[in-house]
């Protein structure tokens, strides 16, 4: 893949689709620089020395606001709150890389200057307990749609295999749940899934929200992984990200 316009930014912040919303997001991820330099021999030691701490993974959002929408009360309601599932992705389509990971919102800033488009901005932070894993570099499996019927949806995706010591992790955003929405993770050695194991399950899902799946250790021999949905009552929008770290 080539350069490209930042033009279709995808943030899928919980269950809520914050695309359209936004004209400027940025995602660091970075380690914190530990310093490591010891005394050294004569006329050796001419530098310091550093060492990668912990890892931290934030969102900077920003974009106009509008009054009695989804955006402010999904904002206003997660700020200083619960752990939330974000995801970015360069185009938000099935195929393409996404960078996932669980936050907490502390900062949501709103109003302007006179005269100007109204704007708002939003900071997360990664936020997880003792799970905490900063970011996880996916890809997308099912793009936001609908879905109404069991069965495999979106794109199976050749993800590699899991090696010892790394895990596979898996978030389904569900922006409308219908009635109610199950569905899980598969994983086969190849894309025509005949022998196809299950390795994460997201629901019954009843409400909007994102799902950080249980993540699974490796070693995992299987290279492909795909969604399925297992039961489903009513009309879901859903998209579902799964990445190796």
């Amino acid at each position: 893949m080539t350069t490209f316009t930042a033009n279709n930014i995808t943030t899928w912040f919980a269950g809520y689709d914050m695309t359209t919303d936004l004209s400027q997001t940025t995602m660091p991820i970075e380690f914190e620089a530990r310093d490591a330099t010891t005394y050294g021999p004569p006329g050796q030691r001419t530098a310091r020395s550093r060492n990668a701490g912990l890892e931290d993974v934030s969102s900077q959002v920003a974009g106009f606001w509008q009054a009695a929408t989804a955006l402010d009360e999904t904002v206003f309601t997660a700020l200083g709150g619960a752990v939330q599932v974000i995801t970015h992705s360069h185009d938000g389509a099935e195929g393409s890389p996404a960078y996932f990971y669980q936050a907490r919102t502390f900062s949501y800033q709103l109003f302007g200057a006179v005269g100007e488009m109204a704007p708002f901005s939003l900071t997360a932070q990664g936020s997880k307990g003792n799970q905490a894993v900063g970011a996880v570099r996916g890809t997308i499996l099912k793009t936001k749609s609908t879905v109404d019927a069991t069965g495999p949806t979106g794109t199976a995706v050749e993800l590699g295999a899991v090696p010892a010591g790394q895990y596979l992790y898996a978030v389904l955003h569900v922006m409308n749940p219908g009635t109610t929405v199950t569905a899980v993770l598969e994983s086969d050695a190849d894309n025509t899934f005949t022998a196809a194991t299950t390795r994460a399950t997201f629901g019954p899902i009843t409400t909007v929200g994102g799902t950080w799946a249980t993540r699974v250790a490796g070693p995992i021999g299987d290279t492909w992984y795909r969604l399925r949905i297992t039961a489903i009552t009513g009309t879901a929008t859903i998209a579902c990200i799964a990445g190796i770290k």
